[in-house]
């Protein structure tokens, strides 16, 4: 990953020229290259717990380097999406010199329309505006996707964790869709019980509970990473722990519930369906 600093306006334009110029937007002024160092794009993979079984994706590729260390370094597969057609000739070479050509792919295209769906991690060295308007974007991506931008994140959207390591990393994992009305059922010993049950989500961040006969139970330690939600119920003086995950089609979740006191508790699994859903992650 590279970045460019602009000496007329005194601002950064990183990963080479990542997006075509639009009304509004700085000018593209040619100006020199600094590279990201060795350590920064180490981090940044390190951060994102890339391994063999990941497509990395670098937004703003430059000469290819995160994209060739994730392979290199880490068994990754890569893709690097850059404007600049020479950048990408660059790449290439420079992939075929760190023997993972095989492993790695270059598209000459711009980020806010290039196709990199299958990623699982998305690396991003880009400005604030920029990230903001690749949003929409990753949050359409498969909940668990791994999201790691170099010093500027979302304007809204906290990160799941934030590191400085020489430079400042944040580590965003796109949430699955929860927002909305849910029957909740759920098996433990002494049989089967039933909620209504509701939730609101500001992408990871979710709140919500069950609406029971004459009263409403609500969802504490509620969390969310990814496709895997949790959160604790209180219901006549017994908590119910329940762990689970969120299906692919965003209709049903399930998994286990744990109940009581002390260190044997009653176990069952618990399911809830969809019944009415809210528009958007955020």
């Amino acid at each position: 990953m590279i970045y460019r600093i602009a000496v007329v306006v005194v601002a950064l334009v990183f990963a080479g020229s990542a997006v075509a110029a639009t009304p509004g937007a700085l000018p593209d002024i040619p100006t020199p290259y600094l590279p990201s160092t060795t350590v920064a794009v180490d981090e940044m993979l390190r951060f994102a717990d890339v391994g063999p079984a990941d497509l990395v994706a670098d937004l703003g590729s430059g000469d290819g380097r995160v994209v060739i260390a994730a392979a290199r370094d880490y068994g990754a597969r890569g893709l690097g999406i850059e404007l600049d057609h020479k950048l990408v000739v660059e790449s290439r070479m420079n992939a075929q010199h760190a023997g993972v050509a095989d492993r790695v792919t270059f598209r000459q295209g711009d980020v806010l329309a290039a196709d990199y769906r299958d990623a699982t991690v998305v690396t991003l060295y880009l400005l604030p505006n920029l990230v903001d308007k690749l949003k929409p974007r990753l949050l359409e991506l498969q909940p668990g996707t791994r999201i790691v931008a170099h010093d500027y994140g979302f304007s809204d959207w906290k990160p799941d964790r934030r590191i400085i390591i020489s430079k400042t990393f944040l580590l965003y994992v796109v949430p699955a869709r929860v927002a909305g009305k849910w029957r909740l059922h759920f098996s433990l010993p002494e049989g089967e019980r039933e909620y209504d049950f509701d939730l609101a989500q500001q992408y990871q961040e979710i709140h919500g509970g069950a609406r029971v006969a004459g009263g409403y139970l609500p969802a504490f330690e509620a969390r969310l990473s990814g496709d895997h939600i949790a959160f604790v119920l209180v219901d006549n003086g017994v908590s119910h722990r329940f762990e689970g995950r969120v299906q692919a089609s965003a209709l049903l979740m399930e998994g286990t519930v744990r109940s009581g006191a002390g260190r044997s508790l009653a176990s069952g699994a618990w399911r809830a369906t969809r019944v009415v859903s809210s528009a958007g992650a955020g």
